[in-house]
C-alpha cells in the first residue's frame, strides 16, 4: 500500500470530493482514508504510481515523491519555482490579467482527469473566459479549443498559452521597454513588435496596467514596468516547467465567437471529444462593465459589445432572464451537436439571487441540457468566494451526450 498525500490548498468539502473523484474514476485507485488526517489515504498503485505523479491535480506527494502539480503550484516564497504569486491557483501565466469569475485551475484539471480526457482528445470550452481550461489541457496535453465572445479574453488567452514559445523574444522586447526614459502604457503601441506573440504580450501588459489605473489608481509608468516584468517571470518559468517536466504541450486553438453558433467558428457536428466550460452566471456579473476600461483601451465599442453578450442584454431583470434562458438553450443545442456520441460535459454554473429570492439557474441548466439532447449523471455542490450576495449555491454538473 502506498501513502498519498493531498497538497495542503485542498481545504473544501469539494476538494476532496474532486480528489476521490479524481483518484478513484482517473486512476482506478480502491482508497482508504486516514479519519485523523484528511490529507492522507492509502491506496494500492499497481505500477500507476509515475502516471497519478505526472497527471494528478490532487495529488501532493506519494511516499514521498512529489507530484508535477505540487511543485507547479507551490509559491515561490514557500520555495517554489514556477508560481510569482501567493496564491496557488495562480502559477505559470493563470494569474495574468484579474478576470473576475475565473476558474480554480486545479479543479479544472481534477475534472478534466476525472472524464479520463487524454492526448488525442479535444476538448472545448464554448465560454472560454480568461483561457483556464486551455491552459491546463495545454499542461496535460490534451488538445482543446476555446470559444469566447470577448475579444479581451481571446487576446489575453493567445498570451497564456503562446507567449511561452517567444520567451527569448520577448525578454528582448521587455529590456527594450524597460530602458526607456518615458514609458507611459497609453502611449506604448504593442503594433511595434514582431512576431505576433511579443506584440500580444505587450498589449496584455497594458491592459493589466489599466486594470491597475481604473480599479486602484496606480501610477501608470511605474506599474506598466512592474506588470512587463512579472509577466515575462512567469512566461519564462512556463517555458522552463514544460522543459523542466517533459510537458508534451496539448495544442491551443482560440476562436472569438458565440457560443449560440459554433457552426461559425467551424465547430463541426459530433467533433468535439468533451466539453468543460462555465457559462455566465445569469445577470450575477456584468463581464463587460467589468471589463470596459480594457474594452475601451482596445478600441470596441463596449455598447455594441453588450448586446451580444450573454447575460447582460436586456431591459430590466425580467427581460434579461426571458433573454438568458433563451440564450442559454441556443448555446447547450450546439454543445451538444458539436459533442461526439456518449461523450461527457462539464458545466460548472451557480445560482443567482435576486429581490431576496434564489433563482435555481443550475436546475434550469440541467432541464435544458437534457432537452438538448444531454443526459445528467451527476453533481457536486461547491463553496462560492466573492460572489456571496448575488451566488449562494455553484454546482459541478456532470452530463453526457445522448448516443444517438
Amino acid at each position: 500500500m502506498a501513502t498519498i498525500i493531498l497538497p495542503r490548498n485542498v481545504h473544501f468539502v469539494y476538494e476532496h470530493a474532486l480528489a476521490h473523484l479524481e483518484l478513484r474514476d482517473a486512476f482506478g485507485l480502491d482508497l482508504e482514508w486516514d479519519v485523523l488526517d484528511p490529507w492522507r489515504l492509502n491506496a494500492s498503485l499497481d505500477g500507476s504510481e509515475q502516471v497519478i505523479l505526472e497527471r494528478a491535480a490532487y495529488v501532493g506527494e506519494i511516499d514521498g515523491s512529489q507530484s508535477v502539480y505540487s511543485q507547479l503550484i507551490r509559491p515561490a516564497y514557500q520555495g517554489g519555482r514556477y508560481n510569482r504569486t501567493r496564491s496557488e491557483n495562480q502559477y505559470l501565466t493563470h494569474w495574468i490579467y484579474p478576470y473576475k469569475g475565473k476558474f480554480h485551475p486545479q479543479m479544472i484539471r481534477g475534472i478534466l482527469n476525472s472524464i479520463r480526457a487524454e492526448r488525442g482528445w479535444k476538448v472545448a470550452d464554448v465560454f472560454s473566459g480568461s483561457g483556464t481550461t486551455l491552459l491546463e489541457c495545454q499542461l496535460l496535453g490534451v488538445h482543446s479549443v476555446g470559444v469566447e465572445i470577448s475579444p479581451l479574453c481571446v487576446l489575453l488567452t493567445r498570451v497564456k498559452t503562446e507567449s511561452w514559445l517567444a520567451a527569448e523574444k520577448i525578454g528582448e522586447a521587455v529590456d527594450d521597454l524597460l530602458a526607456r526614459d518615458n514609458l507611459d502604457p497609453r502611449e506604448t503601441a504593442a503594433s511595434e513588435w514582431e512576431p505576433q506573440e511579443v506584440a500580444n504580450f505587450v498589449e496584455i501588459a497594458r491592459m493589466v496596467t489599466f486594470s491597475d489605473m481604473s480599479r486602484r489608481g496606480r501610477d501608470p509608468e511605474k506599474y506598466f514596468r512592474k506588470n512587463l516584468l512579472a509577466m515575462l517571470r512567469s512566461v519564462s518559468d512556463m517555458a522552463k516547467a514544460i522543459d523542466d517536466f517533459g510537458i508534451s504541450p496539448g495544442d491551443v486553438e482560440i476562436l472569438q465567437g458565440d457560443s449560440r453558433d459554433l457552426r461559425a467558428v467551424g465547430l463541426e457536428a459530433q467533433s468535439i471529444d468533451a466539453v468543460v466550460t462555465s457559462p455566465p452566471y445569469s445577470v450575477a456579473l456584468d463581464y463587460v462593465a467589468n471589463d470596459e476600461h480594457a474594452l475601451t483601451a482596445l478600441g470596441y465599442d463596449v455598447d455594441e459589445l453588450r448586446q451580444s453578450f450573454i447575460g447582460v442584454r436586456g431591459n430590466g431583470m425580467k427581460e434579461r432572464l426571458a433573454l438568458y434562458e433563451r440564450d442559454m438553450r441556443d448555446a447547450l443545442a450546439e454543445m451538444a451537436r458539436v459533442l461526439k456520441p456518449g461523450a461527457p460535459a462539464v458545466i460548472v454554473i451557480g445560482n443567482i439571487t435576486f429581490g431576496g429570492q434564489e433563482s435555481l439557474t443550475t436546475d434550469d441548466i440541467v432541464q435544458w441540457a437534457e432537452s438538448a439532447g444531454m443526459r445528467f449523471e451527476r453533481e457536486m455542490p461547491k463553496i462560492v468566494w466573492g460572489l456571496y450576495n448575488v451566488v449562494k449555491d455553484e454546482k459541478i454538473l456532470f452530463l453526457r451526450r445522448g448516443a444517438y
